[in-house]
């Protein structure tokens, strides 16, 4: 399956941004609200929608993870540079 952004020199921005839009749709809040540097619980993301987030990702970026790697990487900026790295060194095996 192809990564959506290819992410190749560990740039978590395009994972940032999708992850922030993600953020602002479980929460009902424009995506201009959302800082990516507060924990995740207190942007508002509950046990069950970090489970369902985890699964999102899971689907967009090709990864298999543990739902816990939301509480592992508790703000948005952490959760998007750990997905870059993993796509990245995904890509980098694959080739």
């Amino acid at each position: 399956m192809p990564v959506p952004e290819q992410i190749t020199r560990h740039d978590p921005a395009p994972v940032l941004d999708w992850l922030a839009g993600r953020v602002a749709d479980h929460t009902e809040r424009p995506v201009r609200e959302i800082d990516p540097h507060l924990p995740l619980a207190e942007l508002g993301i509950e046990s069950v929608s970090a489970v369902g987030l985890c699964g999102e990702i899971e689907d967009r970026w090709d990864l298999e993870l543990d739902p816990t790697v939301v509480f592992d990487y508790p703000t948005i900026a952490e959760l998007a540079a750990f997905i870059a790295a993993e796509t990245a060194l995904r890509q980098r095996k694959a080739s």
